[in-house]
């Protein structure tokens, strides 16, 4: 460690240390914000920093009234070379993927549904909430259809498969690509409840659109994970 660097830089370097070397292995509880002050001769808040800043590199993760966690490093990967659905590849590394609906219902498109849906604002659309549990690891999903899709829609399905899948399975729509959009925010307190971690916890947000053979808008909206998840993207040169 450089000890020239800041306090809350040495405290991250520690800690992937630690993982590299194998001293603290994916599962394992880290010390306490207040056992590495002590060690640093620091104050919690900057140790709080230093595990924030691990929790979006999907290093650690924080549990509430229990600690910080070396992470089990689970991936939401998405390849840009293949249309293929988080389930789908969760599926392939041998997880289990469920849903729990929290609402489907009409509503109106406000300015950024609207915009991403190419519809205009204040028009017809329905929401889709609803929790995605991969192996005891909570994601929300807060999503738009258009008012046509929707209407086509049974809820019963929203409670059983993906919605790649039930758009190919039982609407019989093609997708041609998924745009994606990963940028950070803090938990507030809905998604706090929601996601069973502490308010203000960090979270990463994957801002989607998916649009079918027509170049059209099918569905969009947030997907909010948790810091157990890191996004991991394949890119691939075109040839």
């Amino acid at each position: 460690m450089n000890a020239r660097s800041p306090i809350y830089r040495q405290i991250q370097d520690f800690i992937r240390s630690g993982i590299a070397a194998g001293h603290f292995a994916p599962g394992d509880r880290l010390p306490s914000e207040f056992e590495l002050a002590r060690q640093f001769g620091t104050t919690r808040a900057t140790v709080a920093r230093a595990f924030q800043e691990l929790g979006f590199e999907g290093l650690v993760t924080r549990r509430v009234g229990s600690g910080t966690y070396v992470s089990d490093r689970q991936h939401d990967t998405v390849d840009t070379g293949a249309i293929a659905g988080f389930e789908e590849r969760a599926s392939a590394s041998g997880s289990t993927v469920s849903y729990e609906l929290l609402d489907f219902s009409r509503a109106v498109a406000g300015p950024r549904a609207a915009a991403m849906l190419q519809v205009e604002p204040g028009a017809a659309v329905y929401r889709m909430q609803r929790l995605r549990h991969v192996d005891g690891r909570i994601a929300v999903e807060d999503r738009y259809l258009p008012e046509g899709i929707g209407d086509a829609i049974q809820p019963q399905w929203l409670g059983e498969q993906a919605v790649q899948h039930m758009f190919r399975d039982h609407l019989g729509l093609r997708i041609s690509r998924i745009d994606n959009i990963v940028r950070a925010t803090l938990a507030t307190p809905l998604l706090a409840q929601r996601l069973m971690v502490e308010r203000g916890s960090a979270l990463l947000v994957r801002e989607h659109v998916i649009f079918d053979l027509q170049n059209r808008p099918v569905l969009a909206g947030d997907t909010v994970y948790p810091n157990e998840f890191n996004i991991h993207y394949t890119l691939r040169a075109s040839v």
